[in-house]
């Protein structure tokens, strides 16, 4: 199950992600339907099979690598932030 099937599985619709990498540097990705959503983790450079879920926890997030346009990895936190 890809990162979207899974937002929409746990309850998740519109929302926004902050984006945190292990340097500390924040990026927040806003307003983003998941049922409009294509591909999410294309969308946020995710390498897809790195991928690590904690939706369950009182601040949902997942922990991923991220490719960055100079081509450099880092590992990023994804927190939901979800429009009510």
């Amino acid at each position: 199950m890809n990162l979207k099937d899974r937002l929409i599985t746990n309850g998740f619709d519109h929302i926004d992600i902050l984006l945190v990498d292990d340097e500390g540097d924040q990026t927040t990705v806003p307003d983003i339907t998941l049922h409009k959503v294509n591909d999410l983790e294309y969308k946020l450079y995710l390498q897809s099979e790195t991928i690590k879920y904690h939706l369950d926890k009182e601040y949902p997030h997942f922990e991923a690598v991220q490719n960055s346009l100079d081509g450099r990895e880092k590992t990023v936190k994804g927190y939901i932030l979800e429009w009510k």
